[in-house]
C-alpha cells in the first residue's frame, strides 16, 4: 500500500486546532523574509538526494486549568520561516515536486483565520498574510490536506525529521504524539541514520551565524546586560533573591525582549553553588554573594550572561579571592578563542588557572581531583541559550559562552571559611577571523567596578513597594 504525506499528516488537525494562539505572528524588526528564505535554500543544498525534510511548530502547552504557558515556536521551525504561530508545519523538498501543475520546492501548513479565536487570543496571519510578510509562496490550511493531489512518500529515499521517539515519550506533547503514531503507521518514521542526518544538517547551518543574526544576537545581549547593571544597583542587605530577579526581568520588558532565554538563576549563599538554580526564594538577604545567570531573548535570539556580586555591596577577603581566580580564569578562556583553536583548548586554559589558584590558596591539594569546577567551560549561543553546533574547532561566525566557576558549598573537605561561595562570571564569545569580540564585555566584571556601581540606587530601591508582612 502507498501512503500519502498528505494523508497522513490529517490526523493532526484537530489535535492541533484545539489549542489557541498566543503568540504575535512574526517580528516585524527581527529577522527579515530574505534570511529565512535563504536559509530553506541552504537547507535544500544539504539535503540528501531524493529527500523531503519535515518541521513541525511548537503546540501550545498547558500551564494550568485554562492558561497556557506563553507561546514559543520551535528554535528550528523559526529559522526557517520567521512564523510564530502553532498548529503548523514545514516540509521542504531536495528536488522540487507538482502540485496542482505547479513546480513546488517548500510548502508551509498554517491555521485558519477564525475572527472569533482571534478576538481572544490575537490576530492571524492567514494564507494571504503569510505569503505577503513571509514571502512564502506555497501556503495550505491543515483542511486543505486532503484536497491537494497526494505526493507519494514511497518517492523520497528519505523524509527527515527528528527523534520522533523522544517527543513520543513527553506526555505534555500530545499534539506530537499523535504525529509520531500517524508517521509510524505510514512507515515513515525516520531511521537513526535519517534523523542523525537531519540534526548534522542543522548543526551545521546554525553553528555559523550570518551577520543578521549577530546584529539580533547583540541586541540580545546588550539588554541582558543592562539588567545585570541595573541588578547590580539593586543588591543591598534586606533584597530577596527574586527581588533582583525582578530587577533584571524589568530591563528585559522595558527594552522589548520578548521572553527571558532561559529560567533565570539568581542564587545566594550556598544556593550560589547550585548551578542551576531558579527557585529564587531566600528573602532578606543580608551577607555572603549573589550569583546572576540571567539573559533576555530578544526576536528569538538569547544572550547568557552570569555575574557574582556582594550583598553588602564589598567582597570579603575569601569571596575576593575566589573571584579574582575566577576572573583570571575567564580571561585565559577568552584570549584561548581563536580562529583554529580547539574548543577543548579554551576550558583547558580556564582549568588549568582554576586548579592552581585553589592549590595556592590551600582549598586542594597539588593533582587532587576536586568537585569544585564541576561543569564545562560553555557552550554555543542563538536561537536557544545551549545553541545547535559541535564542539570543536572555532570558526567565523561562531557565538560561544566562555563561564569558568568555583563553587565550594557546605560540607565541602576543606576550611569552612570558604563554604558557601559561588562564583561564576560569563562572557559572550563572538569569533572574529581576527580572533575574537566580547559581546558582554561592557557589563562590569572587575571588583572595582562592580562595588561601584553597587553604590547607585537602583530600581528596587526606587520603586518604594509595601512589605507584605505588613498587608492585612
Amino acid at each position: 500500500m502507498k501512503y500519502s504525506l498528505f494523508k497522513v499528516i490529517p490526523i493532526l488537525v484537530m489535535a492541533f486546532l484545539t489549542n489557541p494562539s498566543y503568540s504575535q505572528s512574526f517580528f516585524s524588526d527581527g529577522l527579515s523574509p530574505e534570511f529565512h528564505k535563504g536559509r530553506r535554500e541552504a537547507l535544500r543544498e544539504l539535503l540528501p538526494d531524493n529527500s523531503a525534510a519535515v518541521f513541525f511548530n511548537n503546540p501550545v502547552k498547558n500551564r494550568s486549568n485554562d492558561t497556557d504557558f506563553t507561546y514559543r515556536p520551535n528554535s528550528d521551525f523559526y529559522y526557517f520561516t520567521g512564523f510564530r504561530e502553532p498548529n503548523s508545519a514545514l516540509i521542504v523538498f531536495k528536488n522540487p515536486q507538482t502540485i496542482e501543475g505547479k513546480s513546488v520546492s517548500e510548502i508551509i501548513y498554517i491555521q485558519p483565520k477564525d475572527p472569533a479565536k482571534e478576538q481572544w487570543d490575537g490576530e492571524r496571519l492567514g494564507v494571504d498574510g503569510v505569503k505577503k510578510y513571509l514571502g512564502i509562496e506555497h501556503v495550505y490550511l491543515f483542511s486543505d490536506f486532503l484536497k491537494i493531489p497526494a505526493i507519494d512518500l514511497k518517492q523520497f529515499k528519505s523524509v527527515l525529521s527528528f527523534d520522533l521517539g523522544e517527543i513520543e515519550r513527553n506526555d505534555y506533547n500530545s499534539p506530537l504524539k499523535a504525529m509520531v503514531a500517524a508517521l509510524k503507521s505510514a512507515h515513515t518514521t525516520p531511521t537513526k541514520p535519517a534523523d542523525m542526518a537531519l540534526n548534522s544538517i542543522m548543526e551545521k547551518m546554525r553553528v555559523i551565524k550570518t551577520e543578521e543574526e549577530i546584529q539580533v544576537l547583540r541586541k540580545a545581549i546588550a539588554i541582558s546586560g543592562y539588567g545585570h547593571m541595573e541588578a547590580f544597583r539593586s543588591i543591598q542587605p534586606g533584597t530577596s533573591e527574586r527581588g533582583i530577579q525582578g530587577a533584571h526581568e524589568f530591563v528585559h520588558k522595558a527594552m522589548g525582549a520578548e521572553y527571558i532565554g532561559y529560567g533565570s538563576i539568581v542564587g545566594s549563599g550556598n544556593n550560589s553553588c547550585i548551578l542551576h538554580y531558579v527557585d529564587n526564594g531566600v528573602k532578606n538577604l543580608q551577607k555572603g554573594v549573589v550569583l546572576m545567570d540571567v539573559g533576555a531573548e530578544y526576536r528569538g535570539y538569547s544572550g547568557d550572561i552570569t555575574r557574582t556580586a556582594p550583598v553588602k555591596g564589598a567582597f570579603s577577603p575569601e569571596e575576593k579571592a575566589i573571584y579574582e581566580l575566577v576572573l583570571k580564569a575567564l580571561e585565559a578562556g577568552t584570549k584561548a578563542c581563536t580562529v583554529g583553536a580547539d574548543y577543548m583548548e579554551v576550558g583547558a586554559a580556564a582549568r588549568k588557572i582554576i586548579n592552581e589558584g585553589l592549590v595556592s590558596l590551600g582549598i586542594v591539594k597539588d593533582g587532587e581531583r576536586h568537585p569544585y569546577f564541576p561543569h564545562g567551560i560553555g557552550h554555543h549561543l542563538g536561537l536557544d541559550v545551549h545553541d545547535r553546533g559541535a564542539y570543536g574547532i572555532l570558526q567565523p561566525g561562531m557565538v560561544l559562552t566562555v563561564e569558568p566557576g568555583i563553587y565550594i558549598p557546605e560540607g565541602s573537605q576543606t576550611d569552612p571559611k570558604w563554604w558557601k561561595i559561588g562564583i561564576r562570571i560569563e562572557d559572550n564569545i563572538l569569533i572574529t577571523k581576527d580572533g575574537n569580540e566580547n559581546l558582554s564585555e561592557f557589563v562590569p566584571r572587575t571588583i572595582a567596578d562592580i562595588e561601584k556601581l553597587m553604590k547607585e540606587e537602583g530600581v528596587l530601591q526606587k520603586t518604594g513597594l509595601p512589605d507584605l508582612d505588613g498587608v492585612k
